[in-house]
Formats: C-alpha cells, sequence, structure tokens
C-alpha cells in the first residue's frame, strides 16, 4: 500500500509525521508513505503518484491527464472543503473515489469572516499605522464611520459557514439577509434571515460576505457590474475562494469610492509573488490574510484526523463512513 501525501511547500508546513502515524496505525506499519513538496513541477508529481493507491492534498490541482495516469490510484482525500482544483469527470472515469473534509473549521471561518469585516468597518488598519508609524495617537484621523447595529449584513452563500456568519452578526445587532438559491426558505426564516435575490443584496447591503463554494456559476460574481449596485457604500469579505471578485474591479471599486473597504481571506492567486505587486496591497481600508481563516491548533488536528481517516475508509471500502464524497 503507497499513500503519497503532496501539497505547496507552505501546506506541508504542519505536522505530518502525525499524519503518517495515523496512515501506518490504520493501514498498517508496513504502508509506504511518501510526502512530496509540490513545485508546479507536474512530470515530478506524475513520477511520485504513478503507482500510487491513494493520495491526500490540500491545493495540489489533479487534471484528467494525470489522475488517468495512475495505475492504481483508489482515492484522493482533500484535507479541506474545496475542491475546485481536482478534475471530478476524470476521477469518476477512473473509479477514484474524491473525499473532502465536511466540517472541521467553521468557527475559525466565521469568526475570521467577522474578525476582517469588524477591522474593516472599525478602520484597525488606519489607526494601527497612525500609531505605529507616524506616533500620532488621534481618534479623528479616519473618517466615514458607521454604528454597526442597525446596519445590514449580507451573505452570499448560507451553508454552514453562512450561517455561523449570520448568527454572530445577529448578536451586533445587524439585520442579515442572504443569496443562497439553494437553501430552503424555512432553514432562513428559523434563524432570522431573509433571502433576498442578488439585486437586493447589493442593493441594500453595509456588509457584503462571500461563504459560498466556488462554481462555474459564480466565478466573479462581484464584477464592474455588480460593484455598480452596491449603493450603502459596503464592506466587502470574502472567505470563500478569490475567483469569486473580480479583483480590477475590485480595484477601481475602492478607487471610486463605491465601497468602503474590503477584508480578503483569499486573492485570486496566492503567493509571494502576486501580493508584491498587486494594487490591493497598501491600502488602509484593505486587510488582506493569507488564506488563514480555517486556522486554529484544533482546527489543524481535526483536518489531518478527518482527512486520514477520510482515505483510509475509501481504500477499506467503507464509503459510507467518508465524510463526504464529491466524485459521483
Amino acid at each position: 500500500m503507497k499513500i503519497v501525501i503532496c501539497d505547496h511547500k507552505e501546506s506541508l508546513d504542519r505536522d505530518v509525521a502525525a499524519e503518517i502515524n495515523l496512515f501506518k496505525q490504520q493501514l498498517g506499519q508496513e504502508t509506504e508513505v511518501i510526502i512530496h513538496e509540490y513545485n508546479g513541477d507536474n512530470q515530478a508529481l506524475n513520477a511520485v503518484v504513478d503507482d500510487a493507491d491513494g493520495i491526500m492534498t490540500s491545493y495540489v490541482a489533479f487534471t484528467d491527464e494525470m489522475i488517468s495516469a495512475c495505475r492504481r490510484l483508489k482515492g484522493i482525500s482533500i484535507n479541506a472543503t474545496g475542491y475546485n482544483f481536482i478534475d471530478l469527470h476524470a476521477a469518476s472515469r477512473n473509479d477514484v473515489q474524491v473525499a473532502v473534509i465536511a466540517e472541521y473549521c467553521t468557527q475559525e471561518v466565521s469568526e475570521h469572516a467577522m474578525t476582517l469585516g469588524l477591522a474593516v468597518a472599525r478602520n484597525i488598519k488606519a489607526y494601527g499605522r497612525s500609531i505605529e508609524q507616524k506616533r500620532k495617537y488621534a481618534f479623528n484621523c479616519v473618517s466615514g464611520m458607521f454604528r454597526l447595529e442597525g446596519s445590514t449584513f449580507g451573505i452570499m452563500g448560507l451553508g454552514k459557514i453562512g450561517q455561523a456568519v449570520a448568527r454572530k452578526a445577529q448578536g451586533f445587532g445587524m439585520k442579515v439577509v442572504a443569496f443562497s438559491p439553494s437553501c430552503p426558505a424555512s432553514v432562513a426564516e428559523g434563524l432570522g434571515i431573509t433571502l433576498v435575490d442578488k439585486e437586493r443584496l447589493l442593493k441594500e447591503s453595509h456588509f457584503i460576505c462571500l461563504t459560498m463554494s466556488l462554481n462555474a456559476g459564480n466565478m466573479n460574481i462581484l464584477d464592474r457590474e455588480a460593484f455598480a449596485k452596491m449603493e450603502q457604500r459596503p464592506i466587502v469579505i470574502n472567505v470563500s475562494r478569490g475567483q469569486m471578485i473580480d479583483e480590477q474591479a475590485l480595484v477601481e471599486a475602492l478607487d471610486n469610492n463605491l465601497i468602503f473597504g474590503a477584508g480578503l481571506d483569499v486573492l485570486v492567486e496566492e503567493s509571494d509573488a502576486y501580493i508584491a505587486n498587486s494594487p490591493l496591497v497598501g491600502r488602509d481600508n484593505v486587510i488582506i490574510t493569507p488564506h488563514a481563516a480555517f486556522y486554529s491548533d484544533f482546527s489543524m488536528q481535526e483536518n489531518q484526523r478527518i482527512g486520514v481517516s477520510n482515505l483510509v475508509n475509501i481504500l477499506n471500502g467503507n464509503l459510507n463512513d467518508v465524510t463526504r464524497i464529491v466524485s459521483s
């Protein structure tokens, strides 16, 4: 039995030894577990996974060609909730089960979303710069602050994370509206949330928070047209996927004062080289975190435990015990 744990360098900066031990405990000490640091070289990756029975990754993309070339592959376990980087059609065609972690960081992500929104609303970055860089102790070095209580918090995507964000926003006395075509009206009503169409959410919201799963229908859901419909000069929060926002349109909206600011945990591209030249960096009203909304000591332990368990269950044929299979 051969398992390959492959990820980018930063994603492998975790207790990988714990995952190796879990695999060996559950599959047998003779199980071969290979760690592969992916640097963009697909040929090198193909050579490692060619005879793998199982693969575990967080963000490494697997194309049709790569999946089809694997001779023994039975399962791919994604130790994350997103899976848009895996060719699911190729996986299904090759009888490869693809599993994701259904739940491990809802609280962390929802807390992070609120933290970003509140920090932008209260001009925390601008105040910090004023004190630390300018040595200026003045409350009125910023303007345009508004009261949170009574404002409207718009959520795009009312799944587990969206619902957790909604409860927190309600705790601040905000009215919550949501655009979520797949959410039953009874669920929203039970949470005291008003379901609205996208246009109404864009028009009425003082906060717009993206918590949707990325798909072909919502890529660039916030584009120039969407920003033009925002009448309340809202704060945009994204803890979902960077591809949901047209970043050039976001820059223009910031430059033209169409929005108050933005709190972004995800970008279209997430690398040192990309942020080095991003026009979003260096703005007092934009806070960017490095795709860290999921992160806490507890969530990381859960991530590893569930990710390993999913792959073990696939390899043992216990598909009913996998948290979520996304390949059909």
